[in-house]
């Protein structure tokens, strides 16, 4: 097995490249995150017990309304912790196929690409300086891709938050597997 940086492994058989990509995390901001979730959970906890006592038809469909957001942000925050305790991104280069896995503890669709179909692998550009793309590279958020290809018109992205040596050095690693394919 081989390593590109701190958190890429690779490992070169006769016919495949398989690559795995573990999820970026650091301690202080997993302690964090955990803290929120418990004192969000905590929080939308309290409302659901009120939530009983009212009366008014009004409000009620008002908190009703306000359990549903805070659920999804629930379930994100949850999503977004074990992505960063357990996460990890799969990519096997095969023959003529290149599979992509977003595997949280088993998890996750594998994406089944044909090589002879994938154009323009390159660097993730995004969009650049604007506040949705400084939150979707932020630490909070399953995101923040940093290589994408172009598949039937659709584009694919992977690799999420390397820097820039890693993703020089991955996208050299794919680039090579790709045309010897």
């Amino acid at each position: 097995m081989e390593t590109i940086g701190k958190r890429i492994s690779y490992v070169r058989k006769e016919n495949e490249l398989s690559i795995v990509i573990s999820a970026y995390s650091e301690k202080a901001k997993n302690s964090l995150m955990i803290s929120w979730f418990i004192a969000w959970t905590l929080g939308g906890l309290a409302v659901a017990v009120y939530l009983f006592r009212i009366h008014d038809n009004q409000t009620r469909a008002m908190m009703l309304v306000w359990m549903g957001f805070w659920l999804y942000f629930e379930y994100k925050v949850w999503k977004a912790y074990t992505w960063r305790k357990f996460g990890k991104e799969i990519i096997k280069i095969e023959k003529s196929h290149f599979f992509y896995k977003r595997d949280n503890r088993g998890a996750g669709k594998v994406g089944d690409y044909s090589t002879e179909f994938i154009q323009d692998l390159a660097k993730y550009k995004g969009r650049q300086g604007d506040m949705v793309s400084n939150f979707m590279n932020s630490y909070w958020v399953v995101a923040g891709e940093t290589l994408s290809f172009n598949y039937y018109g659709k584009e694919i992205l992977f690799a999420m938050q390397l820097d820039e040596k890693e993703v020089s050095a991955l996208l050299k690693l794919i680039k090579e597997e790709l045309r010897e394919k």
